[in-house]
């Protein structure tokens, strides 16, 4: 295949009807054939061997132009074709014409929505939208001739003109600004008006490479994990890899130490380590776990060295060689579907395309990964805690068996991680550690506005005390193990490593490197019982005392 011409022998079908534009059908022919595509201009034609169609140019009725079609997509096959496109303007309207039944005696019926579906022209969309391996096209009201079948728009990102948004939003598609105006959704490709016909036609044209590419190189559909019903992921028996580790962080604010002292730990262990933030932001780390002078309100002492200040302000630091490490974290937002609102519209489609676009996320990203990291700080209350793409990448972590750590405040974002099937916390019937009440602030608690800079915002005391929160998600047949006066406190319950606050960064990491190479279970609560009992042991409530812990107690 020739680079100049990267669809050579491909066959791209236009729908149009009467008053289409001619600029976007000129581009159509002109700039698919640069390509090496054959455009094939086909509608509706009634039983004719050819209608002529024509357009109503914009303030200018008189002078139309006209565009002789041949091809009746009823007659045509739609395999035949790498893409099929929906011209602009009011086509799509006029297509979307169904004839209203009739009775017996050839007397018209009152119509229904339903039958809306029944056009010939919705029906061929339809089927092609059907098809992932044929790209899709619409500009500016072409999306109209899918709003009869809102299944097959609901979930996707598309752009559209303002006259049609009300439509596209109640079919159940997901409305994208862009500033291309074009927006690309696999193999669905849509623009904002017929300005970017040409945007349009190159859109296309990199889809079907691209699709082609993956049909070449991907492996049998039949065997493949994404089409399994279990979201827990086979795993190789052995793996000859380096071990990475995924570490999501707040945008408002990490507390320094817990994100440096694992992160050394992992590093002298030889992991790789990536990061996550919620929206793709750089992760700051909140300025006071950067100044040794700081005291505690609670514990009414510094509670970071100077050595660890000089750490955490390189780490902090953009430019530095560790600073930069942070630079480029993964995007939750877009890396992870959003559960719909339950009065959403077409709420059971969408539903069903957040479950399936989560399980492909499970079986194609979670098998990279060895272990997750939430790191604490005040900021995770505001943008982890209640995350629902957070809840949903530690129920993948967790569903998967794969160990899974957390620190501070960051540990009410497993408190809140359920199943939405059943809502019961992920942490039920487990043993953890947290931020207990005599570590809480009366007042002060604040999130960063940028590098180095306090929002203005104080929440004043802790809006949720994680004492609390765990109490309640572990259950009667669990514990939260506070350990107040003790210098230290982690606690390993598997697949849960949990680590109390700032003092705990390097024991959390250290706790987690040894359930990957020791196959460490549990460690830091009292139970000397063989592993035969234990679980039993999980059956039979235990009271909720803090200062159960053992020091160096483990198995």
């Amino acid at each position: 295949m020739s680079t100049n011409q990267p669809l050579l022998n491909k066959k791209i079908a236009v729908l149009l009807e009467n008053e289409f534009i001619p600029e976007e059908i000129e581009t159509y022919k002109t700039r698919f054939a640069q390509y090496g595509a054959e455009v094939h201009l086909m509608s509706r034609l009634w039983g004719n061997a050819s209608l002529t169609f024509y357009s109503d140019p914009d303030g200018k009725p008189e002078l139309p132009q006209a565009e002789t079609v041949s091809i009746d997509f009823q007659n045509v096959r739609l395999d035949d074709y790498a893409a099929v496109i929906m011209a602009a303007n009011y086509t799509s309207c006029r297509l979307r014409y169904f004839e209203p039944p009739k009775d017996a005696q050839g007397k018209s019926l009152p119509v229904n929505p339903t039958q809306t579906r029944t056009s010939p022209a919705v029906q061929f969309f339809a089927h092609a939208m059907q098809k992932p391996n044929i790209v899709k096209g619409a500009l500016c009201h072409g999306l109209w001739i899918l709003t009869p079948v809102p299944e097959l728009l609901a979930n996707r990102r598309v752009i559209c003109h303002e006259v049609v948004l009300a439509d596209i939003y109640n079919a159940g598609a997901i409305y994208t600004p862009s500033d291309s105006g074009i927006v690309i959704d696999r193999d669905l490709v849509t623009g904002y008006s017929k300005a970017e016909a040409a945007k349009l036609v190159d859109a296309i044209r990199d889809q079907i490479m691209l699709l082609e590419r993956e049909a070449l190189t991907a492996p049998n559909r039949a065997s493949s994990p994404s089409t399994s019903s279990s979201l827990v992921l086979p795993l190789p028996e052995h793996i000859e890899r380096q071990r990475r580790i995924l570490v999501l962080l707040s945008e408002k604010g990490y507390w320094g130490e817990e994100l440096v002292g694992p992160l050394e730990t992992f590093d002298a262990a030889g992991y790789e380590v990536e990061f996550a933030t919620p929206t793709g932001k750089r992760p700051i780390a909140i300025t006071v776990s950067m100044q040794a002078d700081f005291i505690d309100p609670p514990l009414a002492r510094a509670v970071t060295t100077e050595q660890m200040a000089e750490k955490v302000a390189i780490l902090d630091d953009p430019t530095t060689e560790q600073g930069q490490r942070l630079n480029h974290p993964r995007d939750l937002s877009q890396w992870l579907p959003e559960r719909p609102y339950w009065s959403a519209p077409q709420f059971v489609r969408r539903l069903e395309a957040y479950y399936q676009q989560l399980e492909d996320f499970y079986s194609r990203e979670l098998s990279r990964y060895d272990a997750l990291l939430i790191v604490g700080g005040s900021g995770p209350i505001v943008d982890l805690a209640n995350n629902q793409r957070a809840h949903d990448l530690l129920l993948g972590f967790y569903k998967a068996g794969k160990p899974i750590a957390a620190e501070c405040n960051g540990i009410a974002c497993l408190a809140f991680a359920r199943d939405i099937a059943d809502r019961k916390s992920i942490l039920w019937g487990k043993r953890v550690t947290g931020h207990c009440l005599e570590f809480d602030y009366h007042d002060g608690i604040g999130f960063m506005k940028a590098r180095g800079e306090f929002d203005d915002f104080n929440m004043g005391a802790i809006p949720y005390p994680i004492e609390y929160i765990l109490r309640d998600a572990t259950g009667p047949e669990g514990a939260f193990i506070g350990n107040f006066g003790k210098h230290t406190s982690v606690v390993v319950d598997y697949p849960f490593i949990t680590g109390r606050s700032t003092s705990d960064g390097y024991l959390t990491g250290q706790k987690l490197v040894e359930v990957l190479e020791t196959s460490l279970r549990r460690w830091g609560w009292e139970d000397n019982r063989p592993e035969s009992d234990w679980t039993q042991a999980n059956q039979t409530a235990l009271p909720h005392a803090a200062g159960t812990l053992l020091a160096g107690k483990s198995r």
